[in-house]
């Protein structure tokens, strides 16, 4: 067989050993994947293949592939010492159900076999190495030319792990790598910490399949590197046939270790998890639970208050664009604009063809991170677009938004919409008279905790909110009502949806020049309550919100993404007491700006009424508008009683 490889000056001038290298191959693509990979580094590989086992397409990728059968330690041997390899690695599966069945051991693997203590993974191939070694023949690590396969740290996948299934992440963990220590498997399956399965010689596939038959769904699939693992062999593996897998049963999350764990075709394998709505995330083997990643979706100016922006990161886009996705942009590319334009170059109905910041600096910066050309002012983008994220500081909403509007180009604003009622029926009575889309952006409708709640709410007749944060400088140019809680407005009059007849507010200014901390009672013409509370001068960070309506109770945290339902059930308990059940909700984990704006682009693309239009947006503005008048009349009417004083 011809066989070439590109070399350097230099490497022509090495040895014929040096360049040489061995390689053991077992079943599947990693064989494969090494042979490519040593060829890259100037190497060219004698490999030998298992009967059964090993791919025969195998032959293509090295220089020369001798056959043998399982157990034919000797003939191994001889084909490297032909081939005069003096440094080999170890990839690919065996079916180990065949090392019962079908092996037929030689005198030196028979030797070999009678001097174990026993036949765990480890001990066989240590054996093996030692043995191998003896010869002169050093084995290497299996991703010595494939460390691009190992897994980054991360979640690697738009879906996030949700509170429960991230408590069984950290529960897996700490009982896989104790399985581990046992030298028994890599795998297990939980879900509610409780164990479902554990991997024995049938395979990770297998052992997801049979864990997760135990469930209806939503099993936890962890696979670690053992702690006793000799990195040389046996590196744990996942790819599409994993998630294929995971499919099968409807397992939810996929956690495997970063830098010590290998995915094979990488792209295809989030992909595919993407589209089944699958979680892969890789962590360090000994660090703290798996958190959500705040800074990848923020709720708003409040989710990153206290936090310090860091550089940023280059978008890691794993999906291709539609023929026909819309021509987007995003105006005003600061913390939350960086967001947007983060997620439009995510999603393949969307075409991000451009950012705008007055800061020239910023919005290279930006645009170098996510693939798009840079612009210092919004009407560069006029004629270049089809729709447009506005997230200027709100002063700027208006004059910008009508811009587009007149150009028929489809909006999405931030909240609040604008700094006046005026200005905001304006805009909505201009995308009505455009036929265009004008959607304001009140996250928290697409908070994944409120979408599990809201299926549950009939008449809702209390509500209370909590909104606090920790002080920040951003934001600022409004007060709390219309910076915070304008999104807990937004909501009551989205779930009462009656006229509001009667508001009480009071609030007070304390960091800054306007009002740092705001409650209201909202009275409806139903009869229902509202009563929200704000605060941006916060020791802690809470967003909450609690239901009550006739024979339940419903709680949303929509910072830790967990939900719970009180219910009064119909029998009742011996005292005579209505018995009471609590359930806490399963949170589908989703990011809430990711489907909010995928939710934006749905409707430019169908004509739908989007989630959150002008008019909603307008509403939530004019109570809050009414609210901070109140507050403003409060704290004016304190000064001039402080000045009458002598």
């Amino acid at each position: 067989m011809l066989w070439h490889c590109e070399t350097t000056m230099s490497e022509e001038h090495t040895t014929l050993s040096r360049r040489r290298i061995g390689l053991i191959a077992g079943g599947g693509q990693f064989p494969l994947l090494f042979a490519e990979g040593a060829c890259r580094a100037g190497y060219t590989v004698t490999a030998v293949g298992f009967e059964g086992e090993t791919d025969p397409a195998l032959a293509d990728h090295v220089e020369s592939l001798h056959w043998v059968k399982l157990g034919q330690l000797s003939r191994l041997i001889k084909a490297f010492r032909k081939d005069g390899i003096r440094r080999a690695a170890m990839a690919g599966s065996i079916n180990k159900t065949k090392l019962y069945a079908r092996i037929r051991p030689d005198w030196r693997a028979l030797k070999l076999l009678r001097n174990l203590h026993n036949k765990k993974d480890d001990s066989l191939l240590r054996a093996l190495a030692a043995e191998l070694e003896s010869e002169g023949i050093r084995i290497e690590p299996s991703t010595l030319f494939l460390p691009s396969l190992l897994a980054p740290e991360g979640i690697l996948t738009r879906r996030k792990p949700n509170a429960r299934e991230r408590l069984d992440v950290e529960f897996g963990w700490e009982l896989a790598k104790a399985v581990g220590h046992l030298d028994i498997g890599q795998c297990l399956v939980v879900k509610d910490q409780s164990v479902l399965a554990v991997e024995g010689i049938d395979g990770t596939d297998a052992t997801i399949r049979r864990g997760g038959a135990l469930c209806a769904e939503g099993a936890v699939v962890v696979k670690v590197c053992k702690p006793i693992q000799d990195i040389r062999f046996d590196v744990p593996v996942v790819g599409p046939t994993t998630i294929q897998a995971m499919k099968d049963v409807k397992a939810k999350v996929l956690a495997v270790e970063a830098g010590r764990t290998l995915i094979f075709d990488l792209e295809e394998t989030v992909a595919e998890a993407d589209r089944a709505g699958i979680t892969i995330v890789a962590r360090k083997g000994g660090e703290a639970p798996v958190e959500p990643e705040v800074t990848a979706e923020p709720a708003g100016k409040d989710a990153g208050r206290g936090s310090a922006e860091k550089p940023l990161p280059r978008v890691f886009v794993t999906c291709e664009r539609a023929p026909d996705a819309v021509r987007v942009g995003v105006v005003g590319v600061g913390y939350l604009g960086f967001f947007h334009a983060q997620k439009y170059a995510g999603l393949p109905s969307a075409n991000l063809v451009g950012v705008a910041d007055i800061n020239r600096s910023r919005a290279e910066e930006v645009a170098k991170a996510v693939q798009t050309q840079a612009y210092t002012s919004h009407r560069e983008l006029l004629g270049r677009v089809d729709a447009v994220s506005i997230a200027t500081p709100t002063p700027e909403h208006y004059a910008i938004a009508r811009d587009f509007l007149e150009a028929g180009v489809h909006v999405l604003v931030e909240k609040p919409m604008t700094p006046s009622l005026a200005e905001a029926d304006d805009l909505v009575a201009l995308a009505r008279r455009k036929q265009r889309v004008l959607q304001v952006g009140h996250l928290e409708r697409f908070n994944p905790a409120f979408r599990t709640v809201a299926p549950h709410i009939r008449h809702p007749m209390f509500i209370e909110a909590h909104r606090l944060a920790l002080f920040n400088e951003r934001g600022i140019e409004v007060n709390v009502v219309l910076d915070l809680m304008i999104h807990d407005i937004d909501i009551a009059l989205h779930l009462v949806r009656s006229p509001v007849v009667k508001i009480s507010a009071s609030g007070v200014p304390v960091l800054t020049a306007l009002p740092d901390i705001a409650n209201v009672r909202i009275e409806f013409a139903n009869r229902a309550v509202a009563n929200l509370t704000a605060s941006r001068i916060s020791v802690k960070n809470l967003r909450r919100i609690r239901i009550f309506q006739a024979d339940c109770y419903l709680v949303a945290d929509y910072g830790i993404r967990r939900a719970f339902m009180y219910r009064k059930e119909p029998d009742l308990e011996e005292s005579g007491f209505p018995e009471i059940s609590a359930e806490e909700l399963e949170v589908e984990e989703r990011d809430a700006l990711e489907e909010e704006i995928g939710a934006f682009i749905e409707s430019v693309r169908s004509g739908c009424p989007p989630c959150v239009d002008g008019e909603q947006g307008r509403n939530a503005l004019a109570v809050a508008l009414e609210i901070s008048r109140q507050i403003q009349e409060s704290i004016q009417a304190l000064w001039r009683k402080s000045e009458a004083r002598p």
